[in-house]
């Protein structure tokens, strides 16, 4: 009877630390699962602010190619507004040139009568 209320005992004090180690294992896995979810909450949270600074980054170079498209624009109408004036300028000097090639002309002419 000595023997078995030995046995019982060390079954009873096996079976507190059992209790114990579980109840230690089952804080530590609480533990873990909380630091899993506010890790997950984290890269939610991250994830969100990578999709809007994509969606900055393409607004951002949709801006930027209108802007040089805008500025090509404008760059080609004051090109065409230059060469306008070029070819009238051109054209101007043309007529003045044939004008006084023939006024040289009749100067020649009028020398070599005499």
């Amino acid at each position: 009877m000595e023997g078995i209320k030995a046995k019982l005992e060390k079954l009873r004090i096996e079976s507190e630390q059992n209790a114990s180690r579980a109840s230690s294992y089952e804080n530590e896995v609480k533990e873990l699962k909380a630091v899993i979810a506010k890790q997950e909450t984290e890269i939610l949270s991250l994830n969100n602010k990578v999709t809007l600074l994509t969606a900055d980054l393409e607004r951002a170079e949709k801006r930027a190619e209108e802007s040089t498209a805008a500025h090509h624009e404008r760059k080609a109408k004051q090109l065409d507004g230059e060469k306008a004036d070029l070819e009238k300028k051109h054209e101007e000097l043309t007529a003045k040139h044939t004008a006084l090639r023939a006024e040289f002309d009749e100067t020649l002419k009028s020398l070599e009568a005499l």
